[in-house]
């Protein structure tokens, strides 16, 4: 069985790209795609867990659904607009702060144990009265510089859904 436990997460800015994925080599071509454009002028890190890049899981990957799929990469806020700027083929938007409950994956793969990931999390959400956010499921990737967009090389994830504040509120 998987632990689950809670973190709080910063409201943060956010550079996105945003695609259609039926595979999982899609998903990952979207992290080395987003990887390249960073790479020529890397923008200054969020420290901690909520500097990581992570996944956005719109929609299920695989042959009858194609996502989407979203990779995010969080920039400080103060230099948002400028970093924008710099780079014109990502999107540039906000999230507001909220409380996460994820499990850590190591180098599991994500897909591999979707199904009883979602269920340890729905009997945890459960057991603990809480409920999902209107932001969408993710996958955090946690490396301590950038993350590595090669399958076989990846560090640490986590899996994390985001949670409605115990009042109710998004």
């Amino acid at each position: 069985m998987y632990e689950v436990k809670v973190r709080d997460i910063p409201a943060r800015s956010l550079l996105c790209l945003l695609r259609h994925a039926s595979t999982e080599q899609e998903v990952w071509d979207l992290g080395k795609e987003v990887i390249g454009m960073l790479k020529a002028q890397p923008p200054p890190r969020v420290d901690g867990v909520a500097g990581a890049a992570f996944l956005i899981y719109y929609g299920e990957v695989n042959q009858d659904s194609d996502g989407p799929v979203e990779f995010c990469w969080p920039v400080p806020q103060d230099l948002a607009g400028q970093l924008a700027a710099s780079f014109p083929g990502l999107a540039l938007r906000t999230e507001p702060a909220h409380q996460e409950a994820y499990i850590r994956l190591g180098q599991d793969p994500v897909t591999a144990a979707q199904s009883q990931l979602d269920s340890a999390m729905g009997a945890w959400a459960a057991e603990q009265q809480r409920q999902p956010s209107d932001l969408p499921l993710r996958v955090t990737l946690l490396a301590t510089t950038a993350p590595v967009t090669d399958a076989s090389r990846r560090g640490s994830s986590d899996f994390a859904l985001p949670l409605r504040d115990r009042a109710g509120a998004a």
